[in-house]
């Protein structure tokens, strides 16, 4: 072979899993297909899929970023995060169509597989190693803020209903029973490290579907879009429907604040993340769905509900300072905008938090480094442990702000670029090859 010819090395899913007949055959299934579901997500179902994905649990902070950062840095920042979100998921669906053999996504690769196959060897796996630990970190810090966030409106709701909700305390009182009861602050327990009884409840709801595969999650994602667009209408008729409405003096145009910006940034970062969600959902889609409409249809959905309820939620109160939209609307003396609060995390986040520990299963199961059952208690157990120390004070918005600059930067961000301008040196390296070759 003429030394100018560039070998491509095989994919991380033949190398781990030879198959005896030729892999570039669609018969030819490696073992990685074992993981997961079939291709029977439609149209619509990848539309829910994506939307509920992206529609993360930063909505809540939504109206305090417009009243510290002013209603023109909000719509900027959601375009323009909107549109690169957008150029970055079609860089990574480019990656994967110039893999050998899956130019209509016949093969079922994980972004284990994808990074591994651009990066996993010589040079590049310092970058494979950074991309690897940014998906995990990122993932699970998503699964933490949901969960704080969830197990957060679960207490108040029950301290509305029952007045109390119940605890066990961690710091000052270690191992006793406590009842919270304040109604200010975003969790009923003040300051006051706890293990809230709810998150056993969230635990024992979420499991179950965390077991199964993304295709069996499909007809959830639906019911959660579709309420979530249902309570995202009514919060905004609530809101243009205060007293004093609109409170114009309070929501600035911009600001010159760098926390404000930092906040804003670092939150829509953890928030605008499809690029860690599709190659799973590439894998289980039936064949016949456009895969850049879906992802369009999706973020333009984000982008009018979060802006609309960012502006218009910073509009409807003069005084946005401890606490996040959940916290007004609980606050708010309406029973109607107390229960939404109930019903949103029984919508959205509990339909949400089975399919991140499924990306992270999958993804685990690709790299080979752990068998299934070690798999699902690092996917499912890990999230719920650093939940316990999330769970008061900031702690959920510490969560989206690092998340978001520490991690969905570098994964949803930079590593797509990365593959596509690797994909692109495969692809001319291929080309250089002399057919006599």
């Amino acid at each position: 072979i003429s030394s100018t010819r560039r070998c491509t090395p095989a994919p991380l899913w033949i190398h781990a899993h030879p198959s005896p007949s030729s892999l570039s055959s669609a018969t030819a299934a490696p073992r990685s297909m074992a993981v997961g579901g079939a291709k029977t997500i439609g149209l619509g179902g990848s539309v829910m899929l994506l939307t509920n994905n992206l529609a993360g649990p930063a909505l809540s902070l939504m109206p305090v970023l417009a009243h510290r950062a002013g209603w023109l840095p909000v719509l900027s920042v959601m375009l323009a995060l909107g549109g690169i979100a957008g150029s970055c998921a079609w860089m990574l669906l480019y990656a994967l169509r110039r893999l050998p053999g899956n130019m209509d996504y016949q093969l079922r690769v994980e972004f284990a597989d994808l990074t591994h196959h651009y990066f996993g060897r010589g040079g590049g796996r310092a970058f494979h190693v950074l991309a690897m630990v940014s998906f995990f970190g990122y993932l699970v810090l998503t699964l933490v803020s949901y969960i704080v966030q969830t197990a957060q409106v679960l207490d108040h709701s029950s301290r509305n209903v029952f007045g109390c909700a119940y605890a066990v305390g961690i710091w000052p009182d270690f191992a006793t029973g406590l009842c919270g009861t304040h109604e200010d602050t975003t969790t009923p327990f003040a300051e006051v490290r706890v293990l809230p009884l709810s998150f056993l409840g969230i635990a024992l709801l979420c499991a179950p579907m965390a077991w199964l595969n993304l295709d069996d999650n499909v007809v959830l994602q639906w019911v959660a879009v579709i309420g979530l667009l249902m309570l995202g209408a009514m919060w905004l008729v609530f809101f243009s429907t205060t007293p004093g409405f609109p409170h114009s003096a309070e929501l600035p145009i911009g600001t010159t604040s760098r926390s404000a910006w930092s906040q804003l940034c670092g939150v829509l970062l953890f928030n605008f993340a499809s690029v860690t969600t599709l190659p799973s959902w590439v894998n289980e889609k039936a064949p016949e769905v456009p895969t850049m409409r879906v992802v369009c249809i999706s973020l333009g959905l984000v982008i009018a509900l979060y802006s609309s309820l960012g502006i218009v939620g910073a509009l409807a109160f003069d005084d946005w300072g401890r606490g996040n939209l959940f916290t007004k609307l609980n606050r708010s003396g309406s029973s109607l905008m107390k229960a939404t609060v109930g019903i949103y995390p029984l919508l959205q986040n509990l339909t949400t938090i089975p399919v991140l520990s499924i990306l992270i299963k999958y993804n685990l199961l690709q790299l080979g480094w752990v068998g299934r059952r070690d798999a699902l208690l690092i996917s499912f157990v890990l999230p719920w442990l650093l939940s316990i120390v999330f769970y008061g004070g900031d702690g959920f918005a510490v969560v989206c702000e690092v998340g978001g600059l520490a991690f969905s930067s570098i994964v949803n961000f930079l590593v797509p670029v990365a593959l596509f301008w690797a994909a692109r040196g495969e692809e001319s390296a291929a080309v250089s090859i002399p057919k006599s070759q």
